[in-house]
């Protein structure tokens, strides 16, 4: 009996990993894809289940600030039902932590077997309203804050959505099966010539005399040296004008070796950011109406002997400071005002709210703490990246990157977890210093 217990032990062990994992059963073929989802060696009834997921669920088509959300069974995509039914010709008898083993099939073909469906007509009927409907975009300079570019807004610029295109990006798309966003392009059918035409007028426009302050240094920027900082060229057809980081680097290390000293250094990648948000903002004709201030390295002006709590704003440095006790506890990065100048002088926290709208633009801006009033009329105070919403939901905020140099209409911005910090930290009354 004893030289068989080890056959009986192995048979029951056997036994009981087959009882646990031995399920027969049926997956997709390898090649086989959904767009450019592959959803080879998937049950067919969870590749179904996913897919119809997909279908129903809204995908985010973007254009510059503007959102549509649509699901794509509502354009005209769906599958193939047979034709997946037909894929699924690899036999499986084991099934370990969801995984498939010892499986039996056919020999992987070389060729994507697409089980995507699309209804050409109702596709391209869609994609000629959306043109319509975001045409209007094409009247307004696009910016980005990723490279700090501007397009100038043409006399024939469209929103043309190509057919190919648009399909092959949602193919990729569905790869991501978390949240499908699809970015439209504007195009044009001006020259480029006529894009350059364009291009030069808004330079021109936005390469005003500017007014910065190097320390306690009121400089104007001439336009000569503004132009210096932008250079343009053609990229598939779209005439693109850039705000050079390295022109600017050069420009305030000349300003350095006149004004700068031990006591007024600038945050050199701060100060640049700070003129490339002025000049992107003209761009998209916003008013640029005070001084753009060149972050400095520095300290608190104070050394915590004013109240037992309190906080110093130093806008030179776009440094927020806080003090507990008569110690220095936390330093933030924050912006203070760009369109707007935020106000120097002796203020305190008014009061406390999660969200609250700004006067201009409709930004929603969380964790808002007032402190005073600018222009004997507007509420400015302290609060988190602000951001706008479409009527889909779809956020977006004012670049993070703004962060460290003046962007603001006036209040004082924070990063979104730093501003849910101070909010939960601060009192109602709270004072508050704002020194240049």
């Amino acid at each position: 009996m004893k030289r068989f217990l080890p056959l009986i032990i192995l048979t029951l062990l056997l036994g009981g990993f087959l009882a646990a994992f031995y399920k027969p059963h049926t997956i997709l073929a390898e090649n086989t894809f959904f767009g450019n989802m592959n959803i080879g060696k998937m049950n067919p009834k969870e590749a179904v289940l996913q897919i119809r997921n997909i279908l129903e669920n809204p995908i985010y088509l973007n254009a510059d600030l503007s959102s549509r959300a649509v699901t794509l069974d509502e354009i005209g995509i769906g599958y193939d039902l047979m034709q997946l039914s037909a894929a699924a010709k690899t036999q499986c008898l084991l099934e370990i932590r969801s995984s498939s083993r010892l499986c039996i099939g056919n020999k992987t073909e070389e060729f994507k077997n697409d089980v995507m469906t699309v209804d050409e007509a109702k596709l391209k009927a869609y994609l000629k309203d959306l043109e319509g409907d975001f045409d209007f975009i094409t009247e307004n300079t696009q910016i980005s804050y990723e490279d700090y570019s501007f397009v100038a807004p043409g006399k024939n610029a469209e929103v043309k959505i190509d057919y190919d295109d648009f399909l092959s990006s949602l193919k990729t798309a569905v790869a991501d099966v978390s949240k499908i966003k699809i970015r439209i392009s504007i195009e044009t059918e001006d020259s480029v010539n006529q894009q350059k035409t364009e291009s030069a007028a808004l330079i021109d426009k936005i390469t005003a005399p500017l007014l910065i302050k190097y320390g306690r240094n009121p400089i104007y920027i001439q336009k000569a040296d503004l132009l210096n900082f932008i250079d343009s060229y053609e990229t598939a057809g779209t005439y693109k004008n850039y705000i050079l980081e390295e022109k600017i680097e050069e420009y305030l290390e000349s300003l350095g070796e006149k004004y700068g000293s031990d006591d007024v250094k600038v945050i050199m990648p701060d100060a640049v950011k700070a003129i490339q948000n002025a000049l992107i903002l003209k761009a998209a004709n916003y008013e640029v109406n005070n001084a753009v201030i060149l972050p400095l390295e520095g300290k608190p002006r104070t050394n915590g002997e004013k109240h037992d709590i309190y906080l110093e704003v130093i806008k030179s440095q776009q440094r927020l400071y806080r003090f507990e006790n008569g110690e220095l506890v936390k330093t933030y990065i924050i912006s203070t005002g760009l369109t707007w100048e935020t106000p120097s002088g002796e203020f305190s926290v008014l009061g406390k709210q999660k969200m609250t709208i700004s006067y201009f633009g409709n930004w929603y801006m969380p964790d808002y703490l007032p402190i005073g009033v600018i222009n004997g009329q507007y509420r400015f105070g302290f609060h988190s990246i602000p951001y706008h919403m479409d009527g889909y939901g779809n956020i977006y905020s004012r670049d993070p990157n703004t962060m460290g140099s003046p962007a603001t209409g006036g209040c004082i911005q924070l990063k979104p977890e730093e501003a849910t910090e101070l909010f939960e930290w601060a009192e109602i009354g709270t004072p508050v210093y704002i020194y240049e």
